[in-house]
């Protein structure tokens, strides 16, 4: 089983769950996507629908929206009715499946036929499950979807619960019998993969009883993220503020980095205390939520026998930690460049009260924002992808016209963007799109990742299927770089240049920088715990509030308010995804370069790594692509792109200043 139980920026089922013993023990989020969970910027802050200039403007409810731009959930399911039949189907499939038990040392014939059945019954559950999650994020509010999003985690427990038997009865058979037995089954060698990334978990898998012990907690293991996500996707309430139009707005989180692009330093202001301030009022509930997290965390490291939270974590994927420590390691290592950034941004935006949390996603140009519709951004994306060929672009296209894609914010609905699907069905992505560039670069992010599951699921048996998460932001942050070339090449006014650099410093600023901090902060969170340190709301702020300093260097004014910031990430409650982005900018960077290159061989390799799903450990597969993440070259020549970015805006703004003069 190769995914996770989670939802989020990038989202699969429950395949995962049991491909490595460790997650039985935290049925928490395990993976998702984005550094920009609700990334998103226009001309104006005008968020959602305006009416007159004077009235608030308010989020369109989802009937208000054509079906061209809702995702096309009805193929998965036709009606509920459809979803409970198959619900109950399940019910009594897993039953039988569970009969199973005792038998998988018989011999080889037997151990493949449950394998078999098991890879047929475990799609059909990712489909009543992410089909229940898709409509209970369309509109948070409904209790009856949120009712189905709920039956469908308890399927998904009932699930493991039943096969909770099958890990430590499998590791009780000798690998060698095991390997005998491939060798005289050419059906049971499709496993091999699989058997080599179980056994070598071995130690850390449990006895038959103490694993449906904790496969029976995997709902109490998950209360902590449901109730944050519920808490602030459907019960918290922003206030309204004034923009610099005198129009009336409604503040939301999914529109936060909208007010954050405000060319109007007191907006972006007022949108920052409203937001953060808002959050800042749960912060002891918020502590709490998040220290139950940590603690299931903690509650696998204890039970499973791990050295630590993190190294838990990255056995999944067979991760060094290393690669972890490296990645902090080297990036503080480049923090000056960060620091040059903020003193840019200081001197260019004319901050001489410094640059304030509000102030880090501004635009170092204003005036400059690129406007794009929907359709347009369709266009564009399909031209900056056209080096990857027909092989790409054609299902690309098609995904388009059959509706994968939920486009605009409506009232309720799930904040951010995210790619999922299933085995059984076609991809999908949540999209709140409000016409901006970033938009444009987001919805080119997410085409990625589904591109990448159109490719993994389409060529590979459902055991290897899905992708380590380790690879999951390379396909997307690799569409992202394509686009942003594009764009660039095509544009010749420095003013547009300048913005457009901006953006590029953004993505390296957010992807990588920013990414790092954040793990960083969830490293140290943990390790609180690890040593008995409580997680208080004072505690977390404070070592949040430590962190963002050392980032952002001497130009950075810090405000007390800032240290509550972390409550509005939900990537804390992922165990250990964030760092992801920033190892996956890096590997995506190099990668595209190849590509933009016309390197011999380039696209090929990229697609057959596309196309591999898990076949292989996540670093032999980027390593097939032509990137070791064991080493800190990657993360180096990321270093050396942002430094040359920042040399470009430099020359870039003394250009317009001489030409303005």
């Amino acid at each position: 089983m190769n995914s996770c139980i989670v939802r989020a920026r990038w989202r699969r089922g429950i395949s995962a769950v049991l491909a490595a013993a460790p997650l039985l023990a935290a049925g928490v989020p395990g993976c998702d996507s984005s550094h920009r969970d609700a990334s998103i910027e226009a001309e104006s802050i005008a968020t959602e629908t305006a009416t007159t200039a004077k009235e608030t403007k308010k989020v369109p409810e989802r009937s208000e929206i054509e079906t061209k731009y809702l995702w096309n959930t009805e193929a998965i399911f036709a009606s509920t009715q459809q979803w409970e039949a198959e619900y109950a189907a399940l019910e009594a499939d897993i039953a039988k499946l569970a009969e199973a038990k005792g038998t998988l040392s018989n011999d080889a014939d037997t151990l493949y036929s449950v394998l078999d059945q098991r890879d047929k019954v475990e799609p059909r559950i990712d489909r009543v499950y992410v089909y229940a999650s898709l409509l209970a994020d369309q509109d948070t509010r409904d209790g009856t979807q949120q009712a189905m999003d709920t039956k469908a985690r308890l399927l998904v427990d009932k699930y493991i619960e039943a096969m909770s038997w099958m890990q430590p009865e499998l590791i009780a058979i000798p690998f060698e019998t095991v390997e005998t037995w491939m060798a005289e089954n050419d059906k049971l060698a499709l496993y091999r993969q699989y058997f080599d990334n179980l056994f070598r978990q071995k130690k850390h898998i449990l006895s038959p009883r103490e694993e449906e012990l904790i496969a029976m907690g995997g709902e109490v293991f998950r209360t902590p993220y449901t109730a944050y996500n519920l808490l602030t996707n459907a019960d918290i309430q922003f206030p309204a503020i004034t923009d610099a139009d005198g129009d009336t707005v409604e503040l939301s989180d999914s529109a936060f980095y909208l007010f954050m692009r405000s060319p109007d330093r007191r907006t972006r202001k007022a949108a920052y205390e409203g937001i953060v301030g808002t959050y800042k009022n749960y912060r002891n509930a918020a502590a709490a939520l998040l220290n139950g997290g940590v603690q299931s965390h903690i509650f696998n490291v204890k039970a499973r026998g791990y050295d630590s939270c993190l190294a838990a974590s990255l056995d999944r994927g067979n991760i060094p930690v290393e690669v972890y420590d490296m990645l902090v390691r080297t990036v503080n290592e480049n923090l000056p460049l960060l620091h040059r950034y903020q003193q840019i941004r200081k001197r260019v935006l004319k901050l001489d009260d410094g640059v304030r949390a509000y102030d880090l996603f501004a635009p170092l140009i204003t005036g400059q924002s690129i406007g794009v519709s929907y359709e347009e951004a369709i266009d564009e994306i399909g031209e900056a992808l056209a080096p990857l060929g027909d092989e790409y672009l054609t299902p690309m296209k098609r995904g388009f016209d059959s509706r994968w894609v939920d486009v605009f914010p409506t009232r309720g609905k799930r904040s951010g963007a995210y790619s999922s699907g299933t085995f059984l069905t076609q991809p999908y992505i949540l999209m709140n799109f409000h016409g901006g560039y970033e938009d444009m670069s987001t919805l080119a992010h997410e085409m990625g990742h589904s591109m990448h599951s159109f490719f993994s699921r389409g060529t590979q048996p459902y055991v290897y299927s899905n992708y380590d998460i380790f690879c999951a932001e390379v396909a997307s942050t690799c569409n992202e770089i394509l686009l942003q070339n594009r764009v660039l090449e095509r544009t010749e006014d420095p003013k547009k240049q300048l913005y457009l650099i901006s953006e590029f410093l953004e993505g390296v600023r957010g992807t990588v920088f920013r990414q790092t901090m954040f793990s960083e902060f969830e490293q140290q969170v943990h390790k609180m715990a690890e040593q008995g340190i409580p997680l208080t709301a004072d505690n977390i702020s404070e070592t949040y509030g430590k962190i963002m300093r050392k980032y952002y260097g001497p130009a950075y004014t810090h405000d007390e308010l800032v240290d509550n910031y972390w409550i509005r990430i939900p990537h804390f409650y992922y165990n250990f995804y964030v760092y992801k982005y920033a190892t996956s900018y890096c590997a995506a960077s190099a990668i595209a370069r190849r590509i933009m290159n016309g390197e011999s061989g380039a696209v090929d390799a990229y697609l057959t790594f596309l196309k591999a799903g898990s076949s292989k450990y996540p670093i032999d597969l980027l390593k097939a692509a032509g990137v070791d993440m064991t080493t800190p070259d990657p993360i180096r020549d990321g270093m050396k792109l942002f430094e040359k970015l920042l040399d470009r805006a430099e020359v870039l703004v003394e250009e317009i200043k001489q030409k303005d003069a």
